[in-house]
């Protein structure tokens, strides 16, 4: 399996990397535009320069979907781990010695059952506290078979805001399960930081993409109102627009879909 860290504007500030141990730092690779090598060329990091064309996030994502054969793992750059509590599975705490390296050998096995596989995000953790979470949300952290997306023709990038959640969502409604690691959590140092998506994402993109989103999925979303602390996205009465995904049902409905063309 092979581990990325997509990162553009943040030479010198590699929070993702930074918090992983050795072992898995001599394995990571980092995802530059090539405009940005003047920075890289005289550090020591494994690098993949992108065609020139390929410019955001979600683009770099499709990108190596398609270019890299087999497993890999896709991550933000400014990303902080956290390892669930054996005493209070509710609390978390630091990661300590060969913690990380667990997690990566568990996002490995569990590519050989599953086709997408996350790692669960820290807000709301505490409320499920099982190993394994089947069918929901996946960001931040992602995990494929690239095979089979690419076999499948799933789209990475008509919705740059919401990518990871549209990616999801065609392979759910294509039958494709997906497992999320709950034994860790991933937390965001900081939404829309200086470099990464901040150069081209703004409130009306955010919105716009959204919409594209649930049009591509009317059955399984609904966009709401939210209130929000991120400015970056918040309108003047201090709301998002943001949405509620129905993912076991867009999963269910691949079921339902099979059963339909055998008749």
């Amino acid at each position: 399996m092979r581990i990325f860290i997509c990162t553009h504007g943040r030479f010198g500030r590699q929070i993702t990397y930074d918090n992983l141990p050795q072992a898995i730092q001599n394995k990571v690779e980092f995802v530059i535009q090539e405009r940005e090598l003047k920075f890289w060329d005289k550090s020591d990091y494994s690098l993949v320069l992108l065609p020139d064309h390929v410019r955001t996030l979600p683009d770099t994502r499709e990108w190596l979907q398609h270019n890299v054969e087999g497993k890999i793992v896709m991550m933000d750059d400014d990303l902080v781990f956290a390892v669930r509590r054996v005493d209070d599975p509710t609390k978390f705490r630091a990661p300590e010695g060969d913690d990380l390296v667990g997690l990566f050998d568990e996002i490995e096995e569990q590519l050989e059952h599953y086709v997408h596989v996350g790692v669960s995000h820290r807000e709301g953790a505490n409320r499920r506290t099982e190993p394994y979470l089947e069918v929901g949300r996946m960001m931040r952290v992602l995990a494929y078979q690239t095979d089979v997306v690419v076999r499948e023709r799933v789209i990475s990038n008509r919705t740059p805001d919401v990518e990871d959640f549209d990616v999801t969502l065609q392979l759910l409604r294509k039958g494709y399960p997906n497992r999320i690691i709950n034994t860790f959590v991933h937390n965001q140092s900081g939404s829309n930081q200086t470099g990464g998506c901040s150069e081209y994402r703004t409130p009306q993109t955010h919105e716009r993409d959204i919409k594209i989103f649930a049009n591509h999925h009317k059955d399984f979303v609904k966009v709401v109102k939210k209130k929000t602390k991120d400015k970056w996205c918040a309108d003047k009465n201090g709301e998002r627009t943001d949405v509620i995904i129905q993912w076991k049902k867009a999963y269910e409905s691949s079921k339902n879909n099979s059963q339909n063309n055998l008749f």
